[in-house]
């Protein structure tokens, strides 16, 4: 019986890493990798290991499966797309996430509970990574055609350096790719610790996280939850004053990064505040000249349509930017599927019934992580995404029915 127990504990862990791992990390930086089949042996594993199957949850798995599957071939037959494998790719994907969701479900795991305890040992690791990055250690290697990174054995990353006077310091990223990524977690973390299982300590742990990654969008998601949390707590007046009083070096730090960045934004044209008003700028206009059904997930057909937007001083950086796709997710889930289809996913995504009682913070949190990076159709985030459709099916038919 306890043997039993640790292997479903095993494979609810499991599960939980492998759609993190797929979802911004350097496992995922290939468009096919050992993760993928790992994850699909995985889950396998724990569908057979169940015994008896629910008739509603395998109606589940089979329409959103076919669903997904329809509106994604649909799509890639009126848009501008050419080239199916990004398709392939992102029907795999599908496959292995609503495989992970079947799995789960079955099984009736607390998703909340696993995924709070796989991410505290990931922001552990990346305080361990942040702490031997001083030093240097591990070396660098390629994990992708044109992506490179410091790694120390192949368990701590570091890349981006700062300074701090003469002292070399780099970002903490965990084990993404970035350390944008890492605060995104982070902040997930952090919603657990502070509005689900009330944990200072983990609390201090995800703020720590995100603060060391410097991560603008991070840190301003950071004080959003401080302020939410201060107003839903019973403190006394004076002990939220002096929180407050805390915050303000943080808050600081947000204000004084976009500062720095939007000025160099205007001096400088491949600044980080330039490449994000201009994607920002092209994809809007994609989206509206291509409101039906977008251009496709192609990023050669991305580029084409990007190319016809650009002003004379964008063509400035036009030669050095040719090939760099889009990092927000949300202006490319627009571009990509259409004015119709992109609020339906992010409705979907609204929906979901993991945190219930923190839905629109949660929200929140996830439209500004996913306005940063380029991960949303990602297996992590489309895992939510899932859970949101299954909810509306399962209140307005399913419970009719069974």
């Amino acid at each position: 019986m306890k043997s039993m127990i640790k292997i479903e504990s095993f494979l609810n862990h499991t599960l939980i890493l492998i759609l993190i791992l797929l979802s911004g990390s350097v496992f995922q930086v290939n468009s096919f990798t050992p993760t993928y089949l790992i994850g699909l042996i995985i889950v396998g594993i724990s569908l057979i290991c169940k015994m008896k199957y629910n008739k509603k949850e395998l109606f589940l798995f089979g329409f959103s499966l076919s669903l997904f599957t329809v509106l994604f071939l649909f799509n890639f037959i009126f848009s501008k797309s050419h080239n199916f494998k990004d398709y392939g790719v992102l029907l795999f994907q599908t496959l292995l996430t609503l495989l992970i969701v079947l799995s789960l479900n079955l099984r009736k795991v607390d998703f909340k509970l696993y995924l709070y305890k796989v991410l505290k040992i990931l922001m552990v690791m990346s305080l361990i990574g942040f702490f031997l990055s001083i030093f240097q250690f591990g070396s660098n290697v390629n994990m992708g055609k044109s992506f490179s990174i410091n790694t120390i054995f192949y368990l701590f990353y570091y890349s981006a350096e700062f300074f701090i006077g003469p002292l070399m310091l780099f970002r903490s990223q965990g084990i993404f790719w970035e350390a944008g990524l890492l605060a995104v977690y982070a902040n997930i973390f952090l919603l657990l610790s502070l509005f689900v299982y009330n944990s200072k300590r983990n609390s201090i742990l995800a703020i720590i996280c995100i603060l060391s990654t410097l991560s603008t969008t991070g840190i301003f998601l950071l004080l959003i939850q401080i302020f939410f949390y201060l107003r839903k707590s019973k403190f006394g007046i004076s002990k939220k004053i002096i929180l407050l009083i805390a915050v303000i070096p943080i808050a600081t730090l947000v204000i004084g990064s976009f500062l720095n960045k939007k000025h160099e934004g205007e001096g400088e044209a491949l600044s980080s505040y330039a490449l994000r008003k201009f994607d920002l700028y092209s994809s809007i206009m994609i989206t509206f000249s291509n409101p039906l059904f977008g251009i496709g997930l192609n990023k050669e057909d991305f580029l084409i349509e990007r190319d016809k937007f650009l002003t004379p001083e964008m063509n400035k950086i036009f030669t050095l930017i040719k090939d760099r796709g889009n990092t927000n997710s949300i202006l490319m889930l627009f571009t990509s599927f259409g004015i119709f289809f992109g609020f339906i996913l992010l409705y979907m995504l609204y929906m979901q019934d993991i945190f219930i009682r923190q839905r629109k913070l949660f929200f929140v949190i996830t439209l500004f992580s996913l306005a940063s990076e380029p991960v949303l159709l990602t297996p992590f985030f489309m895992c939510f995404v899932f859970f949101g459709f299954q909810k509306i099916i399962n209140n307005n038919f399913l419970n009719k029915i069974f």
